[in-house]
Order: structure tokens, then C-alpha cells, then sequence
């Protein structure tokens, strides 16, 4: 399986890929059930190791159900390789921590950057708070915003964190400009082999835009929607239903999804963006997005969709003043609990449905 060495407990495991010894399969295969996240862990590293070219990963299911596609592991090690020169870690004695599930594509990119550059890493079975008892530090992690910010006093422990899987509200980047650790927002998917673009949200040289790589070259069409072309993808071309703003050729403004794009009354309208401007004024604890339900008049009729039991609240009236009255919520609803996927992005359109089903529109 490779050069590596383990030191394994039931809820953590240390792997140190820099390690002259070889790791058997024996541990692999006597993993009980309860092993799960370790079980994958393994069985990635089986894969990469064996024979064959290419590897098969299950997409996140973002906008619709999980699907298999096929990686080719040589693009997979082109792509670890321009993450790593990025972010000055080639040198000898990288400590990284793995906490996010080993089933999808940024946690497989960590493995094959440990692999490439022979880091250490300490793995941890996935949970919204993956810092809590841990008192080592590391230079490099990725996580999704939950984690990080159910880790914000654990910060300090990390040099580095790359975050991904959703967007970034505007309240969570207001704490992470006062914390020493740097902090890149990135973007990319499954199809893309994880990140190819990133943003620095803190400290010096922090910026609001994306900065791609630079062996990629990007493009928008008739939606603005983003249009991705490298040899190190599949498919040499990915048209994704990410709205951007080009600023040059290799950065970006993230707007949102044109799958989300509401059209009330003939305006076009992001919600993702009034998300981002109505932000600050959300209880911090409440997760929340704008949707839209079907109008008479309008077509669609924005609506702000909070998490929870219902609670005596009210958007200030200044936030709608001027040309920005279009984004002003018709309605406010409360849904117990939102239906997400593994990466904890909600399931719009299926938390939409059963509502509209249950107010009876």
C-alpha cells in the first residue's frame, strides 16, 4: 500500500506518509464496522496505490443526487501539486489534520497531497466540531463553515485552513479577521478534482475575489454562468451554473447559482447575494436562505426560510430602501430542521417543495 506508518486508536489515527516501513492490508481487513470513516480512509488508499489509471468518486449532490465519476489518479497528482507550491508547503515535516469525510473529493486531494509531499496527518472521524479535545498543531486542514465555526476558539492550533463545500456567510468571515490562522475560501467540485480557485478572507492581502490557477483557463456565457477548461479535467471542458463576475481572466466574483436565480415580476434576482447583505441581521445561531414561492402577479415572490421554531422577527426597513426593494421578503417561514446534504448544504428545491406542500399553494 505504500510507505506509510500508523498509529491508531479507536477515534483518531495518525498516518506518517514520510515513513520508510510498509503498511499490509491486515489492518484494513480486520476493521470492524465501526470503522467506517477509517475503512474509507483505507480503501482510497488501496485504490491509489493499485494498478489501475483511474479512480471512481461519488459527487456531493449539490443540486441533485450523488453521481460515480471517473478521475485519472495522474490528474489527480498534477492538481495536489499546484495546491501545495500555492501554499509554500513542499518543505519536509508538514503536519496535517484530516476531518472531513474520506467519501468525497477534498478529503481524497488532502490524502494525495500527504502522499506526494510525505506529510503526517492525523485523521479524525468527521463532526461539526473536529478541533475539540485536540491540543496539537498542525499547518494545514480543510473543513466546511460548520466546522469551522463550531472551531473557532481552536483556531489558534492551526496554521492553515482551506474551506470549502458551501459558500461562507458574511458573519462567520467577520470572526475569521480576527484570528492569526490564514484562511482561503475555495472553489471547485468533484469534476475539477476539488479546488481551482482560491480567496484569502483574512489578514494581509485578503481579497472578495477568486484567484484561479494558472494553468486553467476560464470563461463565462450567455448567463454569466463560469466555463472551466484544463487538460487535467475528463472532459477538457466543464460548464458549471456558478454566476460569476469576471474581474481578469484568471479571478472572480462569486455571485450564485443559477439553479437558485428567482424571477419575480420580471427581475432576475440571486438570492445568494441578498443572503450576504441581509446576513449581519440574522440571529447568529439560525441558519437561513431566500427562496421564492410561486405568485399570482409576480411569478415567484421572494421568501426568507429560517431554521427552527418560529420566533417574533422582522428584517429592518431600511435594508429595502432604494432600488434595493426587490429584495425585500414578501414572507417569512420557519422549517424545523433543513434537509442537507453530506457536505451540510441545504437541499433548496426539496425543503421548498415540502413547504409550498404543507402551506398548500
Amino acid at each position: 500500500m505504500g510507505n506509510i506508518i500508523l498509529l491508531i486508536n479507536e477515534k483518531k489515527m495518525w498516518i506518517d506518509f514520510s515513513s520508510k516501513k510498509t503498511l499490509t492490508g491486515s489492518y484494513y481487513n480486520s476493521c470492524k464496522e465501526n470503522c467506517q470513516w477509517k475503512n474509507a480512509i483505507f480503501s482510497f488508499l488501496k485504490k491509489w496505490y493499485d494498478n489501475e489509471s483511474v479512480l471512481s468518486v461519488s459527487t456531493s449532490g449539490t443540486t441533485a443526487y450523488p453521481k460515480t465519476i471517473f478521475l485519472k489518479k495522474k490528474h489527480m497528482f498534477e492538481r495536489a501539486i499546484k495546491t501545495v507550491e500555492f501554499l509554500k508547503l513542499k518543505n519536509k515535516g508538514v503536519r496535517g489534520l484530516l476531518c472531513l469525510s474520506p467519501d468525497f473529493i477534498a478529503a481524497k486531494m488532502f490524502l494525495v497531497r500527504a502522499i506526494i509531499f510525505k506529510w503526517k496527518i492525523y485523521c479524525v472521524p468527521p463532526s461539526s466540531n473536529p478541533l475539540i479535545n485536540i491540543k496539537e498543531y498542525f499547518d494545514i486542514t480543510s473543513m466546511v463553515p460548520m466546522q469551522v465555526f463550531f472551531s473557532l476558539r481552536y483556531l489558534e492550533y492551526i496554521k492553515i485552513i482551506l474551506i470549502g463545500g458551501c459558500s461562507i456567510s458574511n458573519f462567520l468571515e467577520k470572526k475569521l479577521q480576527n484570528i492569526s490562522t490564514i484562511c482561503y475560501a475555495t472553489y471547485g467540485m468533484t469534476e475539477t478534482l476539488g479546488h481551482i480557485a482560491l480567496r484569502k478572507i483574512n489578514g494581509s492581502n485578503k481579497s472578495t475575489f477568486y484567484k484561479s490557477f494558472q494553468d486553467l483557463h476560464l470563461s463565462v456565457d450567455e448567463r454569466n454562468c463560469l466555463g472551466i477548461l484544463s487538460s487535467y479535467f475528463m472532459d477538457s471542458f466543464i460548464q458549471t451554473n456558478d454566476i460569476v463576475h469576471m474581474m481578469s481572466s484568471d479571478t472572480f466574483y462569486w455571485k450564485g447559482r443559477y439553479d437558485n436565480v428567482i424571477n419575480s415580476g420580471g427581475i432576475k434576482i440571486i438570492p445568494e447575494l441578498i443572503e450576504k447583505y441581509i446576513s449581519s441581521f440574522i440571529p447568529f445561531h439560525k441558519r437561513f436562505f431566500i427562496s421564492s414561492i410561486p405568485d399570482k402577479i409576480f411569478w415567484e415572490k421572494i421568501v426568507l426560510i429560517i431554521e427552527g421554531s418560529p420566533f417574533p422577527f422582522k428584517l429592518p426597513e431600511f435594508l429595502f430602501n432604494g432600488k434595493n426593494k426587490f429584495f425585500k421578503p414578501k414572507n417569512i417561514f420557519f422549517v424545523p430542521h433543513f434537509i442537507e446534504n453530506s457536505l451540510g448544504k441545504f437541499r433548496r428545491k426539496e425543503i421548498m417543495k415540502k413547504l409550498i406542500q404543507k402551506i398548500k399553494i
